[in-house]
Parts: C-alpha cells; structure tokens; sequence
C-alpha cells in the first residue's frame, strides 16, 4: 500500500479533518491543511510540528479562495500525492422552512468545491502516474434524507462521483476511495442544529476510528468504504428493502 509524501486536507480544523491530518502526520506524511479558521489550523500545525505543515487558511464556498486551493494542488513544485476532501456542512429542518441560501451555500461547499479540487488533483496526479483521493461522504447518502435533504442528495452525489473517479483513475495509478461514515462525535451536529440526543451510544463512532477506516480505504483503493458493523448493516439492509420501506424508515427517524 502506497506511504504518502504530502496530502491537501480539506475541513482539517476539527472532527474527521483533523483526525485524518494527525493520523497522517503521525505515518510520516508533510500536510497542507485547509479550512476557514486560521488559528484552529495554526494550532493543529503547531502541534504537528514534527512534519512540514503548510497552513492554507480558505472558504471554499469563495470562488477566488477555492481557486487558491486549486493552484496548490496543481503545483508541481512540491506535488501533493494525496487530496483529502473532507470539508463538508449541512442544516437541519424541512426544506421548504430553511433558508435557500444556506441550503445553495451547502452545494457549493459539498459538491461544488469537492468537484473542482478533485478534478485539480485528479489531472496532476494522472499526468505524474500516482496519487491518491479521498472523498468524505455520509451514510445519509446512501438512504433518503427527510429534514436534510440538501445534505443527504449532496453526498449521494460524492458517493457516485468518487465511485466513478475510482474506475476512471485507477488505471492512471490514482487511487479513489468514498468514506460513508454514519454518526460520528464531531461538531457536525451543532453546526447541522440536529438534536443527537435521540441517537442510541452503541450507533456512534470516534473521528479517529473513522479517520483510520478512510485512509486505509484510500491506500487499498477500494471505492467505498462504511466504517463500523452498525453502518455496514444499515447500508446492506437499505439495498435489499424496497424504496417505499426505506423512506417509511428514514422519515420515522428524521421526526423529532
């Protein structure tokens, strides 16, 4: 399985982003970490001080800073053999009683930015003949998603497009793997205002045991990964209901 030399994460300040940076820290990778809030990055690259940390503060719902993102992941001067595109937010409620301009501000963020840098690391990585990208998406991908809609359909999208990249580059020498955590103790929940507290313990995971779950994902290139025994049962299960049952199920639980 591939070691790598210096991996791009993005949503590196907190939960999964920064459990996957430390981990790769850890292995010996040199990091460039992106996110929107400079200390948290600033503190996180102080603590890994032991490897080469790149701090590179941006929005990626910003054109001009996502655009930024892009540059460096083009750059052959210090190539990145490993993008992770973890950043990723979503909101809570019915659709119709949320705001449009958050739920558009999570398209941008979830699939619009994902898209763009992959296809920045993708081309690099191609043309050099090895790399590797990770992909953040959910479970709530792989099932319908009443009260998060815009969230649940934006990472059905990451699912199918990492799934399509993994056929597509790896023959090019670019491993592609897909994450689809389920609940997973982050700030996720708070910033989605979703109310955890009806969710059962023995359902949750810790950022780091997802985290290790993904980038062995990534270093195998096995296309999609459900990390935890709950999250693999729920996945198998929903293929094999019809689709009624499964938006029964789903908008039973999403009540609250």
């Amino acid at each position: 399985m591939p070691r790598w030399t210096r991996a791009l994460v993005t949503g590196a300040s907190s939960g999964i982003g920064d459990a996957i940076a430390r981990r790769l820290a850890a292995d010996g990778t040199d990091l460039v970490i992106v996110a929107r809030n400079v200390e948290r990055l600033q503190s996180l690259a102080d603590e890994l001080r032991e490897r080469d940390v790149e701090v590179l503060p941006a929005d990626l719902g910003d054109r001009e800073q996502l655009a930024r993102v892009e540059a460096r992941l083009a750059d052959d001067h210090q190539p990145i053999d490993l993008l992770v595109n973890n950043a990723g937010f979503g909101f809570t409620g019915d659709f119709i009683d949320l705001d449009v301009e958050r739920e558009t501000s999570v398209i941008d963020v979830n699939i619009t930015a994902l898209t763009r840098l992959a296809h920045a690391a993708g081309s690099a990585m191609a043309r050099r003949g090895n790399g590797g990208i990770l992909n953040t998406a959910s479970i709530a991908g792989l099932v319908p998603s009443p009260r998060t809609a815009t969230y649940g359909a934006s990472k059905a999208f990451v699912v199918s497009f990492g799934e399509s990249l993994n056929q597509e580059l790896g023959p090019k020498g670019v491993n592609v793997s897909t994450i689809c955590p389920g609940f997973t103790r982050t700030e996720f929940q708070d910033r989605a205002e979703f109310d955890a507290s009806r969710i059962p313990g023995f359902l949750w995971q810790s950022a780091e045991d997802v985290a290790a779950a993904a980038l062995a994902g990534v270093a195998s290139g096995t296309p999609r990964v459900v990390p935890g025994l709950p999250n693999k049962m729920a996945a198998n299960t929903t293929k094999l209901m019809p689709g009624f049952i499964n938006r029964r199920l789903t908008g039973l639980l999403s009540q609250g």
